[in-house]
């Protein structure tokens, strides 16, 4: 069986049931530019995310869309789940709740791509 070449196509949202994102967020490969993002054309968000965070294998799952005027990132590392503001460069852990199909509803309830309810934990860098 062959490893990974060199020409394996850009990485895809994280393997788990599939759910719609909710309004205002897309889970589209085109809305994720999951290679600009997470494959170095503007930095390699994975590695910074282990590096700085320790988050080790993130996953991007869900993107706000740009009529929101910002970039951010819904992703996974382990069995939790965390936000990445691009613009103000802040990871955030989810602490609540801690599912994924509820995470979108508590999304869901205000709409127009916020982020709802969430209770959350702005993460501290390990390392600059």
């Amino acid at each position: 069986m062959a490893g990974p070449s060199s020409t394996d196509p850009a990485p895809s949202a994280a393997s788990v049931a599939p759910l719609a994102a909710p309004t205002g967020w897309s889970n589209e490969s085109d809305d994720m530019d999951l290679a600009y993002y997470w494959q170095g054309r503007n930095g390699d968000l994975k590695a910074t995310l282990a590096t700085w965070y320790g988050l080790a294998n993130a996953q991007p799952l869900i993107t706000r869309l740009p009529d929101f005027g910002d970039v951010m990132f819904l992703f996974q590392s382990g069995s939790k789940y965390y936000v990445w503001n691009g613009v103000e460069n802040v990871v955030c852990s989810i602490d609540s709740p801690t599912n994924l199909e509820e995470i979108y509803n508590t999304i869901a309830k205000l709409g127009q791509g916020r982020l709802g309810d969430l209770k959350m934990t702005k993460l501290l860098q390990k390392k600059r």
